[in-house]
């Protein structure tokens, strides 16, 4: 029997029938048979058709490992509106061993259910359109089989089918990168959904890693918000995105130097705390993407401010947001299990803009970061950390990290005049160090050091003698420079 009979377009094996048909068994011969090398599989179609979902499903179930078995079918889901926008069921899984066959290679069996919300890896997409219309796909797959659907609430547009279909690649990519080794987070593509037609999209995803450990995706995105939550064995993440003041958004040249700034102290953080790479990699893509092209969103009816270049010189131009990574907890000291190996960083910015008229507008935005590690390290540099039950292994120093850091800009205007613009930063470290030999607490130091500056920039912003317009450019520049978090209390002025 060759390959192509493990698919319900074979008709040598199973005619064409409508989705109400009954399942339908197929016994694959030697050739068509799973990776895992079994012969005479018996595999349980939930429908017979003559579809390119159809065909993929039968292809990555023989060819490809459970995690990877979505390839091109959550792509292939959307773009079935190009040109159909009914709904789509269907399944492969394996026949219980005991199942018999009447004829050797075909079977009807109407007992076993669909292969559908079963499978140890599910990945789900909902899209709400803006007429109310939810869309939702499923997709599962584990060792015994492969499921997909795609149902809607109601009768879909032309224009709604279209965006869905745009999506297309933009799903893949994020199943496949979810799929990666090591994991990726590629959601760029989801938050540029087309905002004319499309409301909301959300992506759930679970992968089965091994016995004990999932891989946790939840994703959210419309028009004021972005969010998204991963868990997995090194530890989680969570990322919020308040996109409903436009107003205080700055050019792409603004952003992304927002963006260079905030990924160096997540670096910084990282290294600081021993913080584990990978999951701080998988932080830093998803906060990138979550910060992506944002879309045009015009201001509320009730917006009367406009900020003008001086306004967006004391902001970092990224929208306001909150943002935590959590490592798993670890105990590698076996005779003292209450040493445990942490990191724990969070940061967020909010920004305010009030004011009844132009004329006395105030603007300011805080943002804030606070860092929580402990972690062991050998006694002596270069040496190997191996601790065991055995007192001579326990020479080792037991780090406790806590930082934190602010920046706070402002400012306010009376009568359309520049009254008040400040900048308060503090930042603060604070590093114990328990250090033990032969199993012996030998030192226990804490090296504390803060630091805080406020600056009046009234007479920077607005000076008695007006500067040229080159001039002007380069201290709003500096001062857009000045005003990000400094972590490090060495590096805020005196």
């Amino acid at each position: 029997m060759e390959t192509a009979g493990i698919s319900p377009v074979n008709s040598g094996v199973i005619d064409s029938a409508p989705a109400t048909s009954p399942s339908s068994v197929v016994k694959l011969g030697a050739v068509g048979t799973r990776v895992d090398g079994a012969s005479r599989t018996q595999l349980v179609w939930e429908r017979s058709g003559k579809d390119a979902v159809s065909a993929l499903v039968a292809r990555n179930y023989n060819y490809l490992p459970s995690a990877n078995r979505f390839k091109d079918l959550g792509a292939a889901l959307l773009e079935r509106f190009k040109t159909d926008g009914s709904d789509f069921s269907q399944s492969l899984q394996q026949a219980p061993e005991d199942t018999e066959t009447t004829t050797y290679d075909t079977l009807l069996y109407s007992q076993l259910a669909p292969f559908h919300h079963l499978g140890d890896n599910q990945t789900g997409l909902t899209i709400t359109t803006k007429s109310g219309t939810t869309v939702t796909l499923a997709l599962d797959s584990s060792e015994e089989g492969i499921g997909v659907q795609v149902k809607s609430s109601g009768k879909l547009t032309d224009d709604e089918r279209e965006a869905l279909a745009g999506l297309s690649t933009a799903f893949q990519k994020a199943i496949d990168g979810l799929a990666a080794v090591p994991p990726k987070v590629d959601l760029s593509g989801l938050t540029k959904f087309d905002a004319s037609v499309l409301s909301s999209v959300d992506l759930h995803s679970e992968l089965k890693l091994n016995e004990t450990d999932t891989q946790k995706l939840d994703f959210h995105a419309d028009a004021k918000q972005r969010s998204v939550h991963f868990s997995g064995p090194a530890g989680e993440a969570k990322i919020a995105v308040d996109l409903s003041q436009p107003t205080s958004w700055g050019s792409k040249e603004q952003q992304a130097k927002a963006l260079t700034n905030y990924l160096r102290q997540f670096d910084q953080a990282t290294a600081r705390g021993h913080g584990d790479a990978e999951l701080a990699g998988l932080f830093k893509d998803a906060f990138t993407e979550m910060h992506g092209d944002y879309g045009q969103q015009p201001p509320a009816p009730w917006q009367q401010i406009k900020l003008t270049d001086q306004d967006h010189a004391i902001l970092t131009g990224l929208a306001d947001f909150s943002a935590s990574v959590t490592q798993a907890e670890k105990s590698p000291n076996p005779l003292r299990t209450n040493e445990n190996d942490t990191f724990d960083y969070r940061t967020s910015q909010s920004t305010s803009v009030q004011g009844r008229t132009q004329l006395d507008r105030a603007i300011s935005q805080q943002q804030q970061s606070q860092l929580k590690a402990s972690y062991h390290e050998p006694s002596r540099p270069g040496a190997k950390l191996d601790l065991t039950e055995d007192p001579a292994s326990q020479n080792y120093n037991f780090v406790l990290i806590d930082d934190s850091a602010s920046s706070s800009a402002a400012l306010a205007y009376d009568e359309g005049a520049l009254a008040k613009a400040t900048l308060e930063q503090s930042a603060s470290h604070s590093t114990r160090t328990l250090k033990y030999l032969m199993d012996k607490l030998v030192e226990d130091t804490t090296i504390p050091s803060s630091a805080k500056h406020i600056r009046d920039l009234l007479d920077t912003l607005a000076p008695r003698k007006k500067p040229d317009e080159d001039q002007r450019r380069r201290t709003l520049d500096a001062v857009n420079q000045q005003i990000f978090l400094k972590p490090e209390p060495g590096d805020i002025p005196q």
